[in-house]
């Protein structure tokens, strides 16, 4: 029972933090190619661990590391 509300709230973690990923290293990207460029740097790097989290709280909630 612990388990299953454990993977509902991943599931409900990661969904926003892989889609803010997704979201934020494009918006980075723009910030990147305008005129600031270390905040577009620093957006980037925290999108792609967003991304990273996401996808692991993901893998966790449809059970990809059940044994």
């Amino acid at each position: 029972m612990v388990k299953f509300l454990l993977k509902i709230i991943a599931a409900l973690v990661g969904l926003p933090l892989t889609l803010g990923g997704f979201g934020g290293f494009w918006y980075g990207l723009y910030l990147i190619f305008g005129e600031q460029k270390i905040e577009g740097i620093l957006v980037v790097i925290g999108s792609i661990l967003a991304l990273f989290v996401g996808t692991l709280l993901g893998l966790f909630a449809r059970g990809d590391f059940d044994e």
